[in-house]
């Protein structure tokens, strides 16, 4: 089951206290049921981007028993990414500096680092260079734009609503 932040594509997204799509609403109430009755082992995992709007009622233990919150990539999480993403290219080399990467991209998302490498790999090719440098890698941050930067008041309000709810951490 998924759940995303997205009006036209929320899945119970017409259920609210004061009403709501009948067929939703009905869909909802089965679905916490066999949530809460099933007989056999069942996992289930969900996402959302912003755990304000998911329904009460699936926050309560027998539903989800564990919540974790995914924050932005701590230092090493962004290594591993940066290392994932410039050897599916075909792009590592000990020469690159990860280290001046990872001070470099606090506060990128996996996404932004792969936008990284990869306007890195094209920049390179349209220069006629086969190979790409941690100078290549630094400029290709400059020119992005991360996701806490984009969406900094928005990603503030959900760390503030995750520290009054008992949330556990997935990174270490």
């Amino acid at each position: 089951m998924f759940y995303r932040d997205y009006t036209e594509n929320q899945i119970f997204a017409g259920v609210s206290s004061d009403g709501g799509n009948e067929v939703t609403t009905r869909l909802f109430g089965q679905f916490l049921t066999w949530m809460q009755e099933k007989e056999n082992t069942v996992f289930i995992v969900a996402t959302a981007n912003d755990i304000s709007k998911m329904p009460p009622e699936f926050m309560r233990k027998g539903r989800f028993d564990e919540l974790f919150f995914v924050d932005l990539p701590n230092d090493e999480e962004r290594r591993k990414i940066i290392d994932i993403h410039l050897k599916k290219r075909k792009k590592w080399s000990r020469s690159i500096d990860t280290i001046a990467l990872i001070k470099k991209t606090q506060g990128f998302n996996g996404a932004d680092i792969e936008a990284v490498v990869k306007d890195t790999i094209e920049t390179a090719f349209i220069n006629g260079k086969s190979t790409i440098t941690t100078e290549d890698l630094l400029k290709s941050v400059e020119d992005t734009k991360s996701i806490s930067n984009t969406l900094k008041d928005k990603i503030q309000l959900i760390k503030d609503t995750i520290e009054k709810i008992d949330i556990k951490p997935a990174s270490r």
